[in-house]
């Protein structure tokens, strides 16, 4: 392995321009087919042989109508009053018969149904309606929710003066990871954090650019595969996580080998190769390391 990561540093250094030209083109196509051919991600996660996914399973099969996900809406009437009260009361069994005419509500629960207790506060001021609908909450689409929502909104709007009306429950409790500005952030403090260890912007931008361009390439591509086999939501945010944690770390690992051998009088083609001969070497197995662990995911069904 050494041997051949030495000749390959050689070669990369003599045909460097081609060897980054070829890197964009595989971004370009990969970016391509994600924009022409990219699938869906399935929000359906299970764990076959856990307990937990064993007591689902068996909920859905015995009690179908109460294995879906589930909202709650908590009324609060105004101070001194009750949502037994006829003008809170009204308001609330409306928003309640609009709950139970949405398409996958399977059923829906008011303060006032007799056959269910605990849905009212001792006191009588606050209350809750228990929405439940057929499906698990990975399964219900936004636009249920936003619906849900509304309604909710217009129920706070007819209640009287004081009372409040507010959406929640197990719906809403979890959510997948979704990329947001606080992974562009890692990568800024990572830059600032690499320059001034390096003291060299280009020194230090380099990790940075391979890791960018192979995390660009991994999620491209499970957005190509996720046209072809069911792939999870969270699936590009764990190859975002690792990629940038991994690439940043093995390529300052070369980066830094590298700098070494040329503070010694080595030329650039030849401390190059023997960075990637040594270090590209450590590299390689902790990368496998790393890839067993992920495909050993597998075995829990994962």
């Amino acid at each position: 392995m050494s041997s051949f990561l030495y000749r390959l540093g050689h070669r990369a250094v003599a045909a460097r321009r081609a060897v980054f030209g070829v890197w964009l083109a595989v971004l370009l196509v990969v970016g391509g087919a994600f924009l022409g051919i990219g699938g869906t991600l399935d929000n359906d996660v299970s764990i076959p042989g856990t307990e937990s996914q064993a007591a689902l399973d068996r909920l859905t099969a015995t009690f179908p109508q109460v294995s879906g996900a589930s909202a709650q809406v908590i009324v609060v009437a105004p101070e001194g009053r009750q949502v037994a009260d006829p003008d809170v009361r009204t308001a609330i069994e409306d928003a309640g018969t609009r709950f139970s005419e949405l398409d996958g509500v399977a059923g829906v629960v008011t303060p006032f149904d007799e056959l269910v207790s605990g849905t009212t506060s001792d006191d009588g001021r606050a209350g809750i309606i228990t929405i439940q609908l057929d499906g698990a909450s990975t399964t219900v689409t936004e636009a249920t929710k936003d619906t849900l929502q509304d309604i909710t909104v217009e129920l706070d709007a007819a209640l009287p003066d004081g009372a409040q009306a507010k959406l929640g429950g197990q719906l809403f409790s979890a959510e997948f990871p979704e990329m947001s500005l606080t992974e562009a952030t890692g990568v800024a403090v990572a830059l600032v954090v690499l320059v001034l260890a390096l003291g060299s912007l280009v020194a230090a931008g380099m990790p940075l650019l391979n890791a960018l361009i192979g995390v660009a390439i991994s999620v491209g591509l499970i957005f190509v595969a996720a046209a072809v086999v069911p792939t999870a939501t969270a699936t590009p945010m764990l190859a975002l996580m690792l990629g940038l944690a991994v690439g940043i770390d093995y390529a300052l690992f070369i980066v830094s080998r590298y700098r070494e051998l040329l503070a010694e009088g080595l030329p650039v083609p030849e401390a190059a190769a023997r960075a990637t001969g040594t270090a590209g070497s450590a590299v390689v197995f902790a990368g496998l390391t790393v890839m067993i662990a992920l495909v050993g995911l597998g075995v829990a069904g994962i």
